[in-house]
């Protein structure tokens, strides 16, 4: 069966799926982040590689969301380094461009650069860097576009300048599955809760953690959906315990929180190249 990754062709969500599994995989290219969800959950495919943060943007709210309230669980993780690319469907001068064609996540990574060499270049905004991509190489102004080498090779555009992106910039992906975590031992844990309206009632909870000599290498807030001020939190636990701990942190948990979501333990995988190498 195949895995649902974030579409069209050449984004860096394909380059995540093809260093997490392998280029020889079926994927289904989906339109949007919602519909991964149904896929997920409607079994179409076997699992998802979804983006859930970046180094520059931080999170993204809709995958952050999505894995609150759908009954899904993480099964591991990869980050790989965003390396955005200049791009035309000819040579070119930077003098000599018109036009920018970008998405707005790509034009906000590459600010430092747009402003030192393109400052004064007219910018027009498309949903991916893939469709800036086939924008370009069909334009007949001296346009340019931002994207990765994937996109670069896939729809047969020039290479103007490498590495535009402003500073080290990396997305962390996590592969998803439908159904309940089991209790599988990982690198870390990640765990969702709401809390009672009553004040000390985080610390008290962060208190659970602080006990079993456990570390936070996340925490989140995020305004809770169901009831009008309240507010859910996002954490990721370093995990060197055996699921018995795990079970007895959760168990503590729900004493002390209104709901728990368990989104599993897991690891990261650590590709020695990427595809930009």
């Amino acid at each position: 069966m195949a895995y649902a990754i974030l579409g069209p062709a050449g984004t860096f969500s394909e380059e995540a799926a093809h260093l997490y599994w392998s280029e020889q995989e079926d994927y289904v290219l989906a339109r949007s982040i919602p519909e991964i969800f149904t896929l997920l959950i409607t079994k179409q495919v076997e699992g998802a590689l979804i983006p859930i943060e970046n180094s520059l943007a931080g999170s993204i709210n809709l995958c952050m969301e999505a894995l609150e309230s759908s009954n899904v669980y993480i099964m591991g993780e990869i980050s790989i380094p965003v390396r955005q690319q200049l791009m035309a469907g000819k040579k070119l001068d930077l003098a000599d461009i018109e036009l920018l064609v970008s998405q707005p996540t790509a034009l906000m990574q590459c600010q430092n650069f747009i402003k030192s060499y393109l400052p004064e270049i007219r910018q027009e905004i498309t949903d991916s860097t893939t469709r800036a991509a086939k924008i370009v190489r069909s334009e007949e102004r001296r346009a340019a576009c931002i994207g990765n080498s994937l996109a670069c090779s896939l729809y047969g555009l020039e290479v103007i300048q490498h590495n535009i992106q402003d500073g080290d910039n990396f997305t962390r992906f996590v592969h998803v599955q439908s159904g309940e975590a089991p209790g599988q031992e990982g690198e870390k844990s990640s765990i969702v809760f709401t809390l009672p309206d009553r004040p000390g009632a985080l610390y008290h909870t962060l208190e659970i953690f602080a006990r079993r000599n456990l570390n936070l290498i996340k925490i989140e807030s995020r305004p809770g959906k169901l009831l009008k001020g309240s507010y859910s939190f996002y954490i990721e636990v370093e995990n060197r315990s055996s699921k018995a701990r795990i079970e007895e942190l959760l168990k503590e948990l729900h004493k002390q929180c209104t709901s728990v979501k368990y989104l599993g333990s897991y690891s990261s995988c650590r590709p020695e190249k990427t595809l930009q190498d």
